[in-house]
């Protein structure tokens, strides 16, 4: 009986695996972004991108030492920069989303150090912080899916 019973289970265990091996797997489609994300991504990224591109005036009241005129940009046409930037980045796949929201709070942080900078008159701090202000500002929008 005992013989049988191993007999039983290695034809059970061989017809499992054939019946497993035979059957197609599942495809898993890889999430995507609908058409209206997209669309609304492309909204969001191009407000962003039109304060990218006045960030040149910021580095020529730094080059000025026009501090009150820093302190006034970084606070008014730059004010809402934070908040749009992480309005994107939510807008992105969970997996993006996370080093999107990174980049942007490091690039909200460059605009602290500027302001600070522009507080103390520190010149060096700056035009430093300016820099990676715009490596970071890029690398945040190369991180934007395109249509």
């Amino acid at each position: 009986m005992a013989r049988y019973r191993s007999i039983l289970a290695l034809i059970l265990a061989f017809v499992a695996t054939f019946v497993v091996s035979c059957s197609s797997p599942t495809e898993v489609k890889a999430k995507t972004y609908t058409p209206t994300q997209i669309e609304q991504i492309e909204q969001y990224a191009q407000g962003i991108s039109a304060l990218r591109d006045r960030l040149p005036e910021l580095a020529t009241m730094i080059e000025n030492r026009d501090w009150n005129n820093v302190e006034s940009f970084i606070h008014g046409p730059l004010g809402d920069i934070r908040a749009r930037m992480s309005a994107l980045a939510r807008q992105l796949m969970p997996d993006a989303q996370k080093a999107a929201l990174e980049t942007a709070k490091d690039v909200f942080g460059h605009f602290i150090k500027i302001d600070e900078s522009a507080q103390t008159g520190s010149y060096t701090q700056a035009i430093r912080n300016y820099a990676e202000l715009i490596k970071d500002f890029d690398a945040f929008l190369n991180q934007i899916p395109k249509a």
